[in-house]
């Protein structure tokens, strides 16, 4: 306990001041702690920021704030005046064979977008793998089962291989066989049936929604400034109720020490020991074993490094106002990049007046050619792509950005989940430690799941009587 105004408060380190740690932290403080936030960047925000060019405004890809928790999504709209936010139904599509398709794919896609022949080799391909290929793995999720698995299970090896297999080893960089069924969120809820159903009977329980079901089924909201005004006004909120944020820190060490822990870190250079009572870490996995003293053993070590993460660039090139893909997102195939976004759509204030931009996202591993390439590089590569599809010329182009995020998205290489439950049993015999978040809890979560996840951990500290 720590005395703070006269008062004994439990004292909380959260590690990371993405909206996790933000999150977090306000309901430690609303529960009577003392918290503070440390920030290894010299900003708050994590994969939710907003980086800002001059007078252009850069997400890490557009992305939409949904949710189908009421009480979460309300929390969040909460945040901001009526006029700071737009509301809207998800605009997608994917480019395929030359043909624009409603995105996510879905049953009515393939039987009436895709065309007649693949429509047709589509449904006998995917009866073959339900009457008899596969049949025990469709509805079912096995701990081993691999992303080739599955999805030849739940969609048949015809659009397997033309669109799943070529897209998603696009996306990750290795074959479908070395990727955990887990690499699509919530693939049990995805299978071709559950589309069918969706798509013509209109009914399902919003218990079981899968990511495809939740964005296109529940309303879309985006901050006029970016997504990353969602993390500015937590920070305004954390700050406002008395937390304290520290940017530059660098974390070397994180002791046990009796009932508590003592930190030590540099902040803006100089040396610097704390304690507390609770420690939220929302960073890396493999960056916390490093810290954490006594050392882990070295079977917690080789398991945390074998726990890698996705990197993403997002190369932004700005053009003149004009209505390019005539959608919000476009998906595709056998390109640099996985997805092309329309930022006008979200919001013509992330640019200036009478100009628009389009954000390629591309993935990539941290420190591989494509993480090394230049933005010249990396422009050079895309530009020849999106003349040739007929998307902008050369001469449109008035300059370009790109945002660099080098651990965006936990990598499920089958075997991680037995890994990941070493790293669990071993921090779970750490009393006051706990793992929240996307990078923290390596689980892949949208901004109202991370902090829905933030809502279970403390009120169940609370319950336990820790807090």
């Amino acid at each position: 306990m720590f005395l703070v105004d006269g008062e004994k408060k439990k004292r909380v380190i959260i590690l990371g001041s993405g909206v996790t740690g933000l999150s977090a932290g306000i309901r430690f403080l609303k529960s009577n702690c003392d918290v503070c936030i440390l920030e290894k960047a010299d900003h708050s925000g994590g994969l939710a920021k907003t980086v800002v060019r001059g007078e252009y405004r850069l997400d890490i890809g557009p992305h939409h704030l949904f949710s189908q928790n009421e009480a979460i999504l309300q929390e969040i709209l909460d945040l901001f005046d009526k006029e700071e936010l737009v509301s809207f139904k998800r605009d997608a599509k994917l480019l395929f064979n030359d043909r624009f398709l409603n995105y996510p794919l879905t049953a009515k896609n393939v039987l009436l977008q895709m065309g007649l022949k693949h429509a047709i080799f589509g449904a006998i391909s995917y009866l073959w793998s339900a009457t008899g290929q596969y049949p025990e793995l469709l509805g079912k999720k096995s701990e081993e089962t691999s992303f080739q698995d599955w999805a030849r299970a739940n969609f048949g090896r015809y659009l397997y291989n033309i669109f799943f297999k070529p897209y998603t080893e696009q996306f990750w960089g290795v074959p479908c066989e070395e990727m955990s069924v887990n690499c699509v969120p919530q693939v049990t809820k995805m299978s071709f049936l559950t589309t069918l159903k969706m798509i013509f009977l209109k009914k399902f329980s919003k218990e079981t929604l899968s990511v495809a079901e939740r964005e296109t089924s529940l309303t879309l909201f985006y901050p006029i400034k970016g997504i990353g005004a969602i993390v500015e006004k937590l920070k305004e909120s954390f700050l406002s109720k008395g937390g304290m944020i520290k940017l530059n820190c660098d974390v070397s060490g994180l002791i046990r020490d009796g009932n508590g822990f003592i930190i030590n870190y540099k902040h803006e250079g100089e040396a610097k020991e704390d304690k507390a009572m609770h420690i939220i870490s929302s960073i890396p996995i493999s960056s916390l074993v490093q810290i954490i003293r006594p050392v882990p053993p070295e079977i917690v070590k080789q398991s945390a490094n074998s726990l890698g993460y996705l990197s993403t660039i997002v190369l932004y090139v700005v053009i003149h106002d004009r209505d390019v893909l005539d959608c919000a997102y476009l998906y595709m195939v056998n390109r640099p990049y996985n997805r092309v976004s329309n930022t006008n759509r979200f919001h013509h204030a992330l640019c200036p007046e009478g100009e628009n931009m389009l954000a390629l996202e591309m993935t990539c591993h941290f420190n591989d050619e494509t993480w090394k390439s230049t933005d010249e590089e990396l422009y050079e590569r895309c530009i020849r792509h999106l003349e040739s599809d007929g998307i902008i010329t050369r001469d449109e182009v008035k300059q370009f950005f790109t945002v660099r995020v080098k651990n965006a998205y936990p990598f499920y290489r089958l075997g991680y989940e037995k890994n990941l439950a070493t790293i669990f049993e071993y921090f779970k015999k750490i009393p006051g430690l706990s793992l929240s978040g996307r990078t923290g809890a390596y689980k892949y979560m949208d901004i109202d799941q991370c902090m829905e996840d933030t809502s279970d951990l403390v009120n169940s500290l609370k319950k336990k009587g820790a807090i």
